[in-house]
């Protein structure tokens, strides 16, 4: 059976019109057998953001723009937007659109507080105004003006700062305090390396004579000692007692001498005389002792 002339050419104009349809589908970023997940966006200005740009999340791509639609009892639009069914949207997310600086618009969503409570498909998101970076930089230039003359301020202060004589001697003082610091090091170093192990070892013998002393007064026999200490006190007391019997006993020699008076008068008497008789002499030296040539006696 022969195929007609416009069989062949029919079949070829719905085959060349699937490929430019899978084609366009294919640049705009969808897919022909969609099974990610939708949600609507409420926006009032989307600065001219088309179909197919990307929906974000902290910078990662996580959607796309499917449609726009006009919503007249708003005043706004509506946006669908197809999210990948394996990211999930918590409650308390909101839509907000960035500028680059020299590209398009697009969406980003600032994902709410409680991860728990999700957001279901066909949900729709409050979207947030436009954020411009010009605009944000333009609206940033009053600020900045008023900012530069402070800062010209701080500058000049900082200059007349940094050509104060006071720094140059203040780092010159320091310049000298580091030269003191490592000559004290220094000598921290030479006494720690030197003194302190002679110190050291001198410690070392005196610790060692000590020890040997200790041991030597170990030796000693202390308690023997003791004891003949003893010995010799009794000896002396026994002295002592005898000592105190003799001078109060009347019979003894001492005791007498001790106690008889007659003798200490005697004692006396003998001393008084022998004080005349020195006197005497004294004063008549003649009467004991002469010496003449012719043998003259004095009267």
């Amino acid at each position: 059976m022969k195929i007609s002339k416009e069989i062949k050419i029919a079949s070829v104009a719905i085959l060349s019109a699937i490929i430019v349809y899978v084609g366009i589908i294919f640049l705009k970023g969808l897919k022909l057998f969609n099974d990610e997940v939708s949600y609507f966006v409420e926006i009032a200005d989307v600065q001219g953001m088309p179909t197919a740009s990307d929906v974000r999340a902290n910078g990662l791509k996580v959607g796309t723009v499917k449609a726009i639609k006009f919503n007249p009892a708003k005043q706004n639009l509506t946006v669908e937007i197809t999210i990948n069914p394996n990211f999930q949207i918590p409650e308390g997310t909101s839509v907000y659109m960035t500028k680059e600086m020299l590209g398009s618009a697009m969406m980003n969503l600032k994902l709410g507080p409680n991860p728990t409570a999700i957001l279901q498909p066909g949900d729709t998101i409050q979207g947030a105004p436009l954020i411009d970076l010009m605009t944000e930089a333009g609206n940033m230039l009053p600020q900045v003006e008023a900012l530069l003359p402070k800062v010209d301020s701080i500058l000049t202060a900082m200059n007349q700062l940094a050509n104060n004589p006071a720094i140059a001697t203040s780092l010159n003082n320091m310049e000298a305090v580091s030269a003191d610091l490592r000559v004290t090091t220094t000598r921290l170093n030479g006494l720690l390396g030197n003194d302190v192990p002679q110190l050291m070892a001198k410690t070392n013998n005196i610790c060692s004579n000590l020890e040997t002393t200790t041991s030597n007064l170990n030796q000693i026999d202390l308690i023997g000692m003791a004891q003949k200490a003893d010995v010799t006190m009794n000896g002396v007391q026994e002295m002592t007692f005898k000592m105190n019997t003799a001078m109060s006993s009347k019979e003894s020699s001492l005791g007498m001498l001790m106690n008889d008076n007659s003798i200490a008068l005697h004692i006396d008497s003998t001393m008084q005389n022998s004080s005349r008789l020195l006197e005497d002499f004294r004063l008549h030296p003649k009467r004991y002792v002469h010496f003449s040539l012719f043998g003259k006696k004095d009267k």
